[in-house]
């Protein structure tokens, strides 16, 4: 029997797919966590995505990503909605990290497709069915590009007769699939846009709201984007999604998490490195990233990150 809500559209704003403080031993650095969501709420987050590729998630343990998902939701406390990312190499291993996020406290759970190997029609549904089925907490389809030639429409219209599954993750560059898409269930789907660079078209189209990487280190930016459309003022919104696309730009040139996770350290926001094989940022890097970002204009809005 398919689960039912008053409305499906429970996620709306702006949310960052949250970085993971982690040890090179592969222990969650709790403080760095907790520090990371406070900084992320002062500034504009209405919640999290956690344990996604920005998270790390498949170059972690499954008990670090346990330890992750329990963690950040202790921090938040119920300051923000959080949607858990429970993707895994194996169907087992994502019903697991299903329960342990329900019985953790998650709002919603999250899945790209199978990764790895390409599924069919079918096989994609019923992975999606597997995972959705055993827990009482909505879904949210991570679509991409993993689905390969599939047609998004079509898998979404069928994924969401599945139960719990609310809507979904948009992380693709054909702005004409998330329109379609945002008219089935006679508009009934929570839509979320995925590229950073593009959220202000997402929202155009019919997304209602963002989850992103760059997020991380500039949510109230994202946010002004939502706001200004929410008001009307496309001339602001746009404005500021090319002030975002300016730092974006920056970030691409040496690499979006550790050039993150640089920032927050030296702030005193302990996330540790970035997975391997990552490399660190030379101390030359590290300067030149400074500078760029100065230009780009990231300093005069987060003076604190200098």
């Amino acid at each position: 029997m398919k689960k039912e809500w008053n409305s499906n559209k429970i996620f709306k704003g702006i949310f960052p797919a949250l970085l993971t403080p982690i040890t090179e031993e592969g222990i969650i650095r709790r403080d760095g966590l907790k520090k990371l969501i406070d900084w992320e709420l002062y500034h504009g987050a209405d919640g999290f995505y956690i344990g996604g590729a920005t998270g790390e998630c498949y170059s972690m343990e499954t008990e670090a990503r346990e330890e992750l998902a329990k963690e950040a939701l202790r921090a938040i406390d119920g300051r923000g909605r959080c949607i858990v990312h429970i993707g895994a190499y194996s169907v087992r291993e994502g019903i697991r990290l299903a329960r342990q996020a329900e019985k953790a406290g998650a709002d919603a759970i999250s899945a790209t497709p199978p990764p790895v190997y390409r599924y069919g029609m079918e096989e994609t549904v019923d992975y999606y069915r597997q995972l959705s089925e055993d827990v009482d907490i909505p879904m949210l389809v991570y679509v991409n590009y993993m689905l390969g030639e599939q047609d998004p429409t079509v898998l979404m219209e069928k994924v969401l007769e599945l139960p719990g599954v609310i809507g979904m993750k948009f992380t693709r560059n054909d702005y004409y699939e998330l329109f379609r898409i945002s008219r089935l269930q006679g508009g009934n789907i929570n839509l979320l846009n995925g590229p950073d660079e593009t959220l202000l078209c997402g929202l155009v189209m019919g997304a209602d709201g963002g989850i992103g990487s760059t997020y991380n280190i500039m949510p109230g930016i994202y946010k002004k984007i939502y706001g200004a459309f929410r008001e009307g003022d496309m001339k602001s919104a746009r404005n500021w999604q090319f002030q975002a696309d300016n730092i974006i730009e920056v970030l691409l040139k040496y690499g979006q998490i550790r050039a993150m996770k640089f920032l927050f350290n030296r702030k005193g926001i302990s996330l540790g490195k970035a997975e391997k094989p990552a490399v660190d940022l030379s101390d030359g890097e590290e300067q030149q990233l400074l500078c760029e970002l100065e230009a780009a204009g990231y300093f005069r809005e987060y003076p604190e990150m200098k």
